[in-house]
C-alpha cells in the first residue's frame, strides 16, 4: 500500500477540525429538520466535513506516493492575511471592494497569476455573492463604500 502524504495530511486536518467543530457545537440546541436550533447547521456542516475526510483518507491510502514538502509559508500567510482584509473592510468599504481587496491579496499567493484572470475572479466573486447574499437571503450588509 502506498500512502499519499498530501492527501493523508489533508484528511487529518479536516477530520481534526471536524471533530473540534462538533465538541464545540454541543451547547447549541439542534431543533429538528423541521424547527432548526442554533445548532443544526454548523452539525449538518461539521458531519459533511467529518465525511470528506473521511472519504479523502481513504482516497489517500490507495492513490500512490506523493510525498510532503516543505511548508509554503508566504502563500499561507497571504491567505490568512486576505482573510483578515476581508474583515477588517466588510463594515468600512462594503462587500464589493472587500471581495475585491481579499481576491487581489490573495492572487498574491499564487506566484503565476494573471491579471486578467484575478478582475474575472474577482467580478465572479461580486456578483455571485450579491445574488446569494443581497438579493436571495436579504442580508443587510453594506455594498459599496460608508462614508
Amino acid at each position: 500500500m502506498k500512502i499519499n502524504a498530501k492527501d493523508a495530511a489533508s484528511a487529518c486536518l479536516l477530520i481534526l477540525l471536524a471533530l473540534i467543530g462538533l465538541w464545540l457545537n454541543q451547547d447549541h440546541t439542534l431543533g429538528t429538520a423541521r424547527r432548526m436550533g442554533p445548532g443544526y447547521m454548523p452539525m449538518l456542516t461539521f458531519v459533511v466535513l467529518l465525511i470528506i475526510g473521511i472519504g479523502v483518507l481513504g482516497i489517500s491510502l490507495f492513490s500512490g506516493p506523493d510525498p510532503l514538502e516543505p511548508w509554503a509559508f508566504r502563500e499561507l500567510i497571504l491567505i490568512l492575511v486576505s482573510m483578515i482584509v476581508f474583515g477588517l473592510l466588510l463594515e468600512q468599504a462594503g462587500l464589493f471592494v472587500s471581495i475585491a481587496a481579499t481576491v487581489a491579496v490573495s492572487a498574491l499567493a499564487d506566484r503565476t497569476h494573471k491579471p486578467l484572470g484575478v478582475a474575472g475572479c474577482a467580478l465572479a466573486l461580486i456578483v455571485i455573492c450579491w445574488w446569494v447574499f443581497i438579493d436571495q437571503l436579504d442580508i443587510r450588509v453594506p455594498i459599496w463604500p460608508q462614508f
